[in-house]
């Protein structure tokens, strides 16, 4: 029987369960193959980079990995976000140096997102990459045989049998469970050039059965958990956000449940009826806007209906819907005074819950491969060395950093 190992850093903070959703829905798909438990069985190793942000070396990793016969394991699956890539080729090398001679395989969005060139560049003793979503692909990755040269997974996933990682027990609940992360679809029909959430593969919305979030928010509803983290990029499109909102609604469901929402979205018949159901549960709703300058959202794909969104902002003062709107600074053509005019566009509009973010260029985004057009001069920041847009060709690091305080005025909270 093969011995699989999946590596993981993950995010996870007080109160949150201890495994991640993206995991927890690779277990729960493999576990559920009917040659589980006889061809080959699945453990699982997570680093919390929350807590690990200061201890969290190469030497560290060695050390605890040191304890591990590795050499009963067939293969070692990791993953890769922007958080962890600067581990990946130190962990490659010390499972090397330890002994382990199976399959390496690599998966998440900094994969995902690279090329086939600049991956068999940056990781050679890699022996499999999956690229896109990783379910069925990582088992494939199981069964095959070690490759001779590097190959390159990229498995269309039937979400209709991707298992609940809820009703499965793959990620375990308490009663009462502070937080908890559920995803009704991934993927967002919208292109805007600085995002990776959306399909940049196959540029496609791929849903789950609605039997099954129904069945999962029951489930939820009898652990009387205080808050549910809806992960969908944009909640409120396609046809079943109002279902599911109902479904809240009819099961009495009393958790806090936040919404990533888009304002374009809230209109017409639908719009209307939205808001009545917000109004009726307890959400709270995230508008990711970016900018309402022009000439800043039109060079990003992000195109912003000012008019719109001044009316929703209204109507959501209005009914009392709690929300909050996240802005990103280093955007292209931005400086100070155009940052400070999208922040007083909302104060002005009745928003006082304002989040802002740095420009990060993710790979495989339409702004990464626009560094030299923009001028964009990065620098690794924070606790997972992340690499941030500090200057550009419309404003300098002294801008910026200046820009920098005036987001730091506007949430106290430390946000990753």
């Amino acid at each position: 029987m093969k011995n699989i190992l999946i590596i993981s850093f993950d995010l996870v903070r007080e109160g949150e369960v201890k495994t991640s959703l993206a995991i927890a829905s690779l277990l729960a798909y493999v576990k559920n193959d009917k040659r589980y438990g006889n061809d080959f069985i699945v453990d699982h190793l997570s680093f919390n980079m929350v807590e690990l942000k200061n201890t969290i070396t190469n030497e560290y990793i060695e050390q605890y990995l040191s304890t591990f016969q590795l050499e009963n394991f067939d293969t070692i699956g990791i993953s890769s976000y922007i958080w962890n890539e600067y581990l990946l080729k130190p962990l490659i090398k010390n499972l090397r140096g330890l002994g382990f001679v199976g399959k390496i395989v690599l998966g998440g969005y900094q994969i995902t997102y690279s090329t086939k060139e600049k991956l068999r560049y940056k990781y050679p003793e890699a022996d499999i990459f999956i690229l896109g979503y990783a379910e069925k692909s990582f088992l494939q990755s199981i069964l095959i045989d070690k490759p001779t040269k590097p190959i390159y997974l990229d498995s269309l996933v039937d979400f209709s049998k991707i298992p609940s990682v809820y009703i499965s027990n793959e990620i375990q609940i308490s009663q009462d469970q502070r937080m908890i992360r559920l995803e009704t679809k991934r993927g967002c029909p919208y292109r805007c050039s600085f995002c990776a959430h959306r399909d940049l593969r196959k540029n496609k919305l791929y849903k789950h059965e609605i039997s099954k979030i129904f069945e999962e928010l029951s489930f939820l509803k009898s652990k009387n958990i205080k808050r549910i983290n809806v992960l969908d990029p944009v909640f409120n499109i396609g046809n079943d956000y109002l279902n599911i909102l109902q479904e809240v609604e009819r099961i009495n469901f009393y958790g806090h449940i936040t919404l990533q929402t888009r304002f374009e979205m809230i209109k017409g018949k639908k719009g209307k009826k939205f808001l009545d159901l917000l109004e009726r549960i307890n959400a709270h709703l995230e508008f990711g806007l970016q900018t309402v300058i022009e000439d800043e959202y039109k060079v990003i794909n992000r195109s912003n209906d000012i008019k719109m969104i001044r009316s929703i902002l209204h109507q959501l003062k209005r009914r009392n819907i709690s929300y909050e709107v996240s802005l990103i600074y280093g955007l292209p053509n931005q400086t100070i005074d155009s940052f400070k005019y999208s922040i007083d566009f909302l104060l002005s509009n009745g928003c006082n819950n304002i989040i802002a973010y740095p420009l990060m260029l993710l790979k495989g985004t339409e702004l990464y491969e626009q560094k030299e057009k923009y001028h964009f001069l990065e620098k690794t920041l924070g606790d997972f060395n992340i690499p941030t847009v500090i200057a550009s060709n419309s404003f300098s690091k002294n801008d910026w950093l200046k820009m920098d305080k005036i987001a730091e005025t506007l949430d106290p909270n430390v946000r990753l």
